[in-house]
């Protein structure tokens, strides 16, 4: 028996030491291959992104990655290798070379499966991988989105930004000069907005003048909205990710979708109750199809009360802190607006018509983009900027690297609502913080005018200041998938006979 374990210790200890003996051997050889032989290889970038998923990892995980991605681009250039297989390109030439509709002599660059990847069993629009499956989904919800569907649902925005008005300039009274955090108010202003467009029911969030669970449910846990999509990337992140993801954070994340449930199961009931009802919410043409199941409407809606909402409140947050900023540029604005007489004049149509308005929040969605990362993407084996890449591999073109490049943009760090009233217009694509192509945010119309109403009846309302410095608010915003902003304290003063 002795012997027995004389022996077994030995051969025990040298099958773990043929473990990692090839284990090493693995890793030596992936890390040569890689660097020195994978069809990526030739294109500049970290050492250890080029081995690694991890690098990228990181980047996400940190907030940082419209910076961080934006000073590889500066160090390496045009296009940098951001993962052993993923290339980045700043360049609105590769934006529009992955992103834009295919045609007879281009293949199209397909959703990476790996990123789209919300933790749910249900893939719509967003996450919807299949092409043919988010053209039907597209088709369904876009008459929603049409220019008559607009003018239908204009009042609902006209009736939210008047109370969103009103109440901003009471809160600001009240705050004896402290201000109003517009970073958390826009929020209020974007969700009851869309809560009201998707299911015919607010969030009440103005009212409240505060942030309705489901809102702080979302923000809070932003930053844990990539964990998904890189435990696909990298397999072994599972095994670590309950415990990098709190106990309150799934109850919260429980919570969030059981409430998402019982308002998706409500206005099925108000459906059921009243087929023939009217109603201007863009979930009546979906439930009315009968092509989706509960589990898919809950995460459609899901999707849509995000994308809307989250997109229009941080383009509003984002325009204030450049006008205020900015004196002259929101003392032009105000000229324009005020000139137009009366405050229930500033309709859709008139507001579309100003070049001002419209220059400033082009302006504001360039220098500060609401979806600032790149949208991964799968060569098909074409050319992307000048650049073969190779069938499989992942590409993306980030908006804030192209929006602040400085071969493509004049003075990028500067907000100069001029560059878009130049003869002839800015070269560039005006729509590139909604992305273009078949893929393309669908909601873009109502996103405009949401936008326009809401900041030219603040505009043409109040005067508004800073309550305090607030240093470089923009550099120090962090994104986790969504925005994660600073609070931005703003004074609001009645100006004399605006009503």
């Amino acid at each position: 028996m002795a012997l027995i374990k004389l022996v077994s210790v030995p051969a025990a200890s040298l099958l773990a030491a043929l473990c990692v003996a090839g284990l090493l051997c693995y890793c030596f050889g992936w890390c040569v291959y890689t660097l020195y032989f994978h069809p990526l290889a030739k294109y500049p970038g970290p050492k250890f992104a080029a081995i690694t998923q991890v690098w990228l990892a990181r980047v996400w995980l940190s907030g940082r990655y419209p910076s961080i991605i934006n000073n590889a681009h500066s160090k390496y250039g045009n296009v940098v290798r951001v993962a052993p297989n993923e290339l980045s390109f700043n360049t609105v030439q590769a934006h529009h070379d992955i992103y834009s509709v295919p045609s007879r002599n281009k293949k199209p660059f397909t959703k990476d499966a790996t990123f789209y990847n919300n933790g749910d069993s249900a893939r719509v629009l967003f996450f919807e991988i299949d092409a043919t499956e988010h053209a039907w989904q597209r088709k369904l919800l876009a008459a929603g989105f049409s220019a008559g569907a607009l003018r239908k649902q204009e009042h609902v925005v006209h009736q939210y930004v008047d109370l969103f008005v009103q109440k901003v300039g009471s809160l600001s009274v009240a705050s004896h000069g402290v201000g109003v955090n517009i970073t958390e108010a826009m929020l209020w202003l974007g969700f009851d907005i869309m809560g009201e467009m998707t299911f015919s029911e607010s969030f009440g969030a103005i009212e409240a003048s505060k942030a309705h669970f489901w809102i702080s449910l979302l923000r809070d846990s932003a930053h844990a909205g990539i964990l998904p999509a890189f435990a696909e990337r990298m397999p072994l992140l599972r095994l670590i990710l309950p415990y990098m993801v709190s106990k309150s954070a799934i109850k919260n994340r429980v919570k969030h979708y059981e409430y998402t449930q019982e308002t998706v199961r409500k206005r099925m009931r108000l459906q059921e109750e009243n087929p023939d009802r009217e109603t201007a919410d863009l979930f009546g043409p979906v439930i009315a199809s009968g092509k989706m199941d509960e589990t898919s409407l809950v995460s459609l809606a899901q999707a849509m009360v995000i994308a809307g909402a989250d997109t229009v409140s941080h383009a509003l947050t984002g325009a204030t802190y450049f006008l205020c900023a900015n004196p002259a540029c929101l003392k032009e604005l105000q000229d324009e607006i005020r000139g137009l007489g009366n405050y229930n004049e500033l309709t859709g149509t008139r507001l579309g018509s100003l070049r001002y308005l419209n220059a400033v929040l082009e302006e504001t969605l360039r220098a500060f983009p609401p979806v600032a990362f790149g949208l991964p993407r799968v060569s098909p084996g074409e050319t992307v900027d000048g650049h073969f890449v190779v069938e499989g591999a992942t590409v993306s073109a980030p908006h804030w690297a192209i929006v602040h490049n400085e071969a493509e943009w004049d003075d990028p760090y500067t907000f100069r609502p001029e560059r878009w009233l130049a003869e002839g217009g800015v070269p560039q694509p005006r729509n590139l913080a909604f992305s273009t192509g078949p893929r393309a945010c669908l909601g873009v119309g109502q996103a405009w005018l949401e936008i326009r109403i809401a900041l030219a009846k603040l505009v043409y309302a109040y005067d508004f200041e800073f309550a305090r410095d607030h240093g470089d608010w923009v550099g120090n915003a962090r994104m986790y998938m969504m925005w994660k902003e600073a609070p931005l304290m703003v004074k609001y003063t009645p100006r004399g006979g605006n009503r």
